[in-house]
């Protein structure tokens, strides 16, 4: 599988991407997803995500190996509205995905002693002007667990849990 930059690097390249360039340059790269395993293997291919300041909408693009990408259509921002969408710069990405997925499984464990992790998924986006890897998972008790990654210096910025069921009810 390609790592970002590469998969970057190949969706350029393509008429598909070179069209729909031409009629919405005002877009900018926001984000890469992907679901992951509770042991960091990548679901499924990487999802690169385009946004389009003046719209609101963000534009995906999904490589469908050895038959180039396609577009899914525009769609709503998952965002509070406080919370601005910022410019994904790669040439900021220094910590590989294979680098920062290794981090994560030798600190959750100390990061999140009481969770037993599921499924979740990665995100490599820009959050207060640092290139992050995103790290979510849900955990066997429902909830969330979360470790922010800097993408540039290999630091922890953030970790937190979430709680998904309110027991107080």
């Amino acid at each position: 599988m390609l790592s970002p930059h590469q998969l970057l690097q190949s969706l350029e390249k393509e008429p598909l991407f070179s069209d729909w360039r031409k009629r919405h340059q005002q877009s900018f790269l926001s984000h890469f997803f992907c679901p992951i395993s509770a042991k960091g293997e990548l679901k499924s291919d990487w999802e690169i995500g385009y946004y389009d300041s003046k719209s609101g909408k963000i534009t995906i693009f999904i490589e469908l190996p050895g038959k180039g990408f396609e577009i899914k259509p525009e769609d709503d921002v998952f965002k509070q509205e406080t919370d601005q969408v910022e410019m994904l710069e790669m040439k900021n990405v220094k910590v590989s995905f294979a680098d920062a997925l290794k981090m994560f499984l030798e600190k959750a464990p100390t990061e999140f002693p009481k969770e037993q992790l599921g499924d979740g998924f990665i995100i490599i986006q820009t959050l207060k002007r640092k290139p992050l890897w995103n790290f979510t998972f849900v955990t066997r008790a429902l909830k969330f667990v979360n470790l922010k990654i800097n993408a540039q210096t290999a630091e922890i910025e953030d970790q937190q849990v979430v709680e998904l069921v309110d027991k107080g009810k």
